[in-house]
């Protein structure tokens, strides 16, 4: 009888196990060279639907193992080239794959995966979507994520709302926005801000940014636009890096990485560390600062298992933590800490795949007293837990469809809620086309369906189109947004050291939105350039006003106001000669509350970025300099019984030099070149000229 029982879990084995597992197997090797025919080393190069992939050495050679016979498209990419694709047919035994890498500074073949939730070439993406890349900006000196986007992306402004960072994207305040890390969201915001401090550059790949509601596919928040933050991939046998800055007032930040790939397991561990001693340019207020002092420290952990060529998942989790120095009267400060794990799995079968993903964060705020030996008391937590499924289909060469299903939670307690706790629910189905009629025209259209546990259904559908023309591609989008009242909002109260009260109100509704968008993109190898115009209407709006006949000032949230937001994008990059490139950005935004008649509060109707890149790079140098300006027009706030509440404008200038000789970069700079402070501006707190220098050491390159 057991060996009945035997023969039987054999036969069953041999039945589910995947036939790939017993398919004869191939493998791709070959070359990577530059325009001169010289090595290329650390090309990531991917064989697509699968989870195969690797990395150049120092010859340029890679190789690629454990392949089932068929045809497949090979990726190859590296900051600074252009990435490439070509179709190998894979065979028993050796196959060979060479590709030869162009240097662009402009690199359309990227693939993104924000603007249609799956991946999509950049020059194929129906709604423009800027890309910065992370490794660029430490090489550069900029080693916080608020830094890169404000230096990178015209038309966003980071500002200080008390003694955090404040986001505001084309007219739109940070709530507005939606922030997300692999595309999950991020626990812990206040006014729709979340800790910026928490997101470890180290640890980025790239930062997607799509402008406007016609990413509405994610939903609540993402009126104004959505940031994807995307982690770096496991892809080298052995990486390890270790970067640090050092400027005026001990501002020191200092992080690294180390991930291994061998066989099926891969891990990549990262970590960051900051310090700032903190400044003050209002002497007149002792007791608060304009930067308080602060230590922080994170640490990121992400496994890679790939038991097939079909099959991998991931399993990851991260800590923060953020200490505030203490410069008030008071003798209690601030901490933050997070902690957030998940688990992502895909698999491939065909020209389709299958993702799945558990996601659980959650940050923590407490009042550390200092004359209790520093004990701490929890002020409130902010708990995010999110479920998903997800299918991507190729149902022809012309048409594809990615179809979701997730279930969102939230869990908020605080000292400031009455009853302590509250709780929401959200579950969404999704779904979207995308059809390409001919080969120049591309149609996506989709919708987002969701069930609130406070608000019911809602759907929100969007679609986008391009055209290619032998002038210049077009683009149109159009969508709908729908933005839930945040815990916060309904059911906190605040009180501003009781100089004022900030009340909750549970008979909040969902706020709407209409966006419709049209651009014009021009691009050659030697010039990149668009242009934008959007609108943003909005109803509904949560704000909060004042109340009237109350005992002490209150202002309490309400849905009072309808506001629509209009605005001009222009982007562009010119090639003047070999290795020098000028890029222009300019945002003009025109935003009007309809019930007060005024511009929109916080706004700035002009914004914009100029900077010249000069790359040289011989053999094992390469040589950086950038000179930036940001250019900020007059901020609106309100209109009150002393004037116009506003900040003035500026400009501020950026000077970045970075040298690398095989696996050393020293990077020397000046921020703020010309000195500007301006005491008492809320959307700029320099303390004047800055100097820094920064290391980067890779040493994976050390041999």
């Amino acid at each position: 009888m057991p060996s009945i029982s035997l023969r039987r879990l054999t036969v069953f084995c041999l039945i589910i196990l995947p036939s790939g597992l017993f398919a004869q197997k191939g493998s791709i090797s070959g070359y990577v060279k530059g325009m001169n025919g010289e090595a290329i080393e650390a090309v990531t190069l991917v064989i697509k639907n699968t989870t195969l992939g690797t990395v150049t050495d120092r010859n340029g050679f890679y190789k690629i193992n454990n392949i089932n016979a068929g045809t497949y498209i090979v990726r190859a990419s590296l900051i600074g080239y252009e990435t490439r694709e070509k179709t190998v047919t894979v065979l028993e035994g050796e196959n060979n794959a060479d590709f030869g890498l162009d240097e662009t500074n402009i690199n359309l073949n990227e693939v993104v995966v924000t603007g249609t939730r799956s991946e999509k070439a950049l020059k194929n993406v129906p709604v423009i979507t800027q890309v910065i890349n992370a490794r660029r900006m430490i090489d550069l000196g900029i080693t916080s994520v608020t830094g890169a986007l404000q230096n990178m992306v015209p038309g966003l402004e980071i500002g200080q709302f008390g003694t955090r960072a404040t986001v505001t994207m084309q007219g739109m305040d940070a709530k507005y926005v939606l922030f997300l890390v692999d595309g999950e969201r991020i626990a812990g915001e206040i006014s729709g801000d979340i800790d910026y401090s928490m997101l470890n550059l180290e640890n980025i790949d790239r930062i997607e940014v799509i402008k406007g509601a016609s990413s509405s596919l994610y939903g609540s928040n993402a009126i104004g636009g959505v940031i994807n933050i995307i982690t770096k991939k496991i892809d080298e046998p052995f990486d390890a890096r270790i970067y640090s800055r050092y400027s005026k007032y001990n501002e020191f930040t200092s992080g690294g990485g180390i991930s291994f790939k061998r066989g099926m397991a891969g891990s990549r561990t990262s970590f960051n560390y900051s310090h700032h001693d903190g400044y003050d340019i209002t002497p007149e207020t002792p007791f608060e600062w304009t930067q308080n002092p602060y230590n922080s420290f994170s640490v990121n952990q992400k496994f890679e298992i790939t038991p097939s060529p079909d099959f991998s998942f991931s399993p990851y989790f991260g800590y923060y933590r953020f200490e505030r120095g203490n410069v008030s009267a008071r003798p209690v400060h601030d901490l933050y800490t997070d902690f957030k794990a998940g688990l992502k799995g895909e698999y491939y079968f065909r020209e389709h795949s299958l993702d799945f993903s558990y996601y659980r964060d959650r940050y923590n705020t407490f009042n550390v007293f200092e004359l209790l030996d520093n004990l701490k008391d929890t002020a409130s937590y902010d708990i995010i837990q999110t479920v998903r499924t997800q299918g991507n289909f190729k149902i022809s060469e012309k048409n594809s469809l990615t179809a979701g299903l997730e279930y969102n939670h939230e869990k908020l307690l605080s000292d400031r809620i009455e009853e302590g706790i509250k709780n929401a629910g959200e579950a969404v189905f999704y779904v979207q086309e995308d059809i390409s009629p001919g080969k120049r025209w591309n149609i996506i259209a989709g919708v987002r369906v969701s069930y609130h546990s406070n608000y019911g259904f809602n759907a929100a559908p969007k679609i986008s189109l391009m055209f290619k023309s032998g002038f210049g591609n077009l683009r149109a989008s159009a969508g709908t947004g729908f933005r839930s009242p945040a815990l916060k909002e309904l059911y906190m109260n605040f009180d501003h050291f009781g100089e004022w009260y900030l009340m909750g109100n549970p008979e909040l509704g969902p706020e709407s939105s209409l966006y419709v968008s049209g651009s014009y993109e021009f691009s050659r190898p030697w010039n990149n350039s668009s242009v934008s115009v959007y609108h943003n209407s909005l109803s509904n709006m949560i704000t909060d006003r004042w109340l009237p006949d109350t005992v002490r000032l209150t202002r309490q949230y309400e849905n009072v106001a309808s506001a629509s937001v209009s605005g001009i994008d222009f982007l562009s990059k010119q090639k003047i000669f070999k290795g020098l490139w000028i890029s222009v950005g300019y945002n003009y935004v025109q935003s009007h509350d309809n019930e007060t008649g005024l511009q929109l509060y916080g706004t700035t109707k002009h914004s914009g970025n100029i900077s010249s890149d000069y790359n040289f790079r011989k053999k094992n140098y390469s040589l950086t300099v950038q000179l930036l300006c940001k250019l900020t027009g007059e901020k609106f706030y309100e209109i009150t019984s002393e004037g116009i509440d506003r900040d003035r404008p500026f400009s501020t200038w950026r000077l970045t030099l970075s040298q690398e000789y095989k696996w050393l970069r020293l990077t020397t700079g000046v921020d703020n070149i010309f000195n500007l402070v301006i005491p008492y501006n809320n959307n700029y707190i320099s303390p004047g000229r800055r100097f820094f220098i920064g290391t980067n050491i890779d040493f994976g390159k050390i041999r």
